[in-house]
């Protein structure tokens, strides 16, 4: 028989003994170990700051935790080929083929605040999904359901399977908030689409409530038009006087002069009430402008303050139907008349403001109605004195002086007065 002298057994233990202790040694920079000789059970969380503290304690027994390729060193568990309870620790970005690893995250951790990280999936969703959803283009209806770091179910540990962006509660229209994302045309045709009509997707089709809105485009915001008539059809007492008020300068197609606070994206929008509030610029100067409960409104500086006729009904013709008679500037309304003999004209005389005043003119692109969101007048009314013999650095005016018959509609008046 073959025997082994006993120093060579001596050697043949030491040296083994050696390389295992080599191996299997403690790594007196990392953090201590808990009672399993593992790290302890926060680590998930704690090791970003044990890292961040001191990446070089790690490697010693992971090896280079930066490199995809790199397989965990001794211990053999490395950043991108470990896994926890089946979660995938760190992935590689499938978009860029870069590791998703402790030193290039692309966005701050923690990142599960929706305040924190919903700004980011509106911006670009795409982006989201080559960490966090399967792979696929528009209307392939990805889940965002990958499990990776502490979300085991991903997106969906948070969010409804296939939409991995908030409901609106109670409603069936949808994130209210969408009218707010990014690159729609890319983001939305995922699950909505290909071209947004819902056509195979798990979302529904974008004209199921934007229905004006042709197939496959995308919605503007503030383009009302996508689901209501451009301007809402006028027929009494509903929809009214909307063409009236949609020939206005600064008031086409801005529905929120009147509807503030209640456009897409808001809480009243789509609520089945038509909300009516105007914006602050068109308060009267004697108050806050308001609809009536008979369907007028009061206090709105576009009609100087008077009370309009019930939605669908007419004006009164004749100027001073929102121009009231004033003392001075802005009183009381903004668009008060109050400089020289405006009364002895209009009362004793039984004049009317058309008389002198001719309301087609247009100064640099400023006319009658421009501006009505502004307290102030952007043509000057002293340009639109059409009065023979008006002088405006006076002022003063000579309609008795008539060149032609015709051209001033009452006749010799006076001669050269001051107003």
């Amino acid at each position: 028989m073959f025997s082994i002298p006993t120093w060579t057994k001596l050697l043949f233990l030491t040296a083994a003994c050696c390389t295992l202790f080599a191996c299997g040694k403690a790594n007196d920079q990392a953090p201590a170990l808990g009672s399993s000789s593992n790290h302890p059970d926060n680590w998930l969380t704690g090791h970003r700051i044990a890292y961040q503290q001191n990446r070089d304690q790690c490697r010693e027994c992971h090896g280079d935790i930066t490199n995809s390729e790199n397989k965990g060193g001794i211990t053999m568990v490395g950043c991108f080929n470990a896994s926890r309870n089946g979660i995938t620790c760190h992935a590689i970005v499938v978009a860029t083929g870069q590791p998703h690893g402790p030193r290039n995250v692309p966005h701050v951790l923690p990142f599960k605040n929706g305040a924190v990280h919903g700004t980011a999936a509106k911006s670009d969703f795409v982006y989201c999904q080559s960490c966090h959803g399967t792979s696929g283009g528009p209307g392939s209806n990805p889940r965002f359901n990958v499990r990776i770091g502490s979300l085991k179910e991903g997106c969906e540990d948070c969010h409804k399977p296939f939409t991995a962006h908030p409901p609106l509660s109670g409603s069936t229209s949808g994130w209210r908030e969408h009218s707010s994302a990014g690159s729609m045309g890319n983001n939305c045709t995922l699950c909505h689409g290909v071209d947004l009509t819902g056509a195979g997707g798990v979302g529904p089709g974008c004209n199921s409530c934007h229905t004006k809105m042709p197939l496959g485009t995308v919605p503007m915001i503030g383009a009302c038009v996508s689901c209501h008539a451009n301007p809402p059809r006028d027929r009494s007492p509903v929809f009214g006087n909307h063409s009236t008020h949609n020939a206005l300068t600064g008031v086409k197609k801005v529905c929120r002069t009147c509807h503030e606070g209640a456009g897409n994206g808001t809480t009243k929008h789509n609520d089945g009430t038509k909300d009516v509030s105007f914006a602050v610029a068109y308060n009267a100067k004697t108050g806050v402008a308001t609809r009536n409960v008979d369907g007028s409104c009061s206090n709105v500086s576009c009609h100087g303050g008077i009370t309009t006729p019930a939605w669908g009904g007419a004006l009164a013709s004749g100027c001073q139907s929102c121009h009231t008679e004033g003392t001075a500037l802005n009183n009381p309304q903004y668009n008060s008349y109050y400089s020289g003999r405006h009364t002895k004209h209009l009362v004793d005389f039984g004049l009317q403001c058309a008389d002198c005043h001719d309301m087609t003119v247009a100064v640099g692109g400023a006319k009658h109605f421009s501006g009505l969101g502004t307290s102030g007048f952007e043509l000057a009314p002293s340009a639109t004195i059409k009065v023979p013999g008006y002088t405006s650095t006076t002022p003063s005016c000579s309609p008795g002086q008539v060149p032609a018959a015709g051209t001033y509609s009452i006749g010799r008046c006076h001669d050269n007065k001051d107003w």
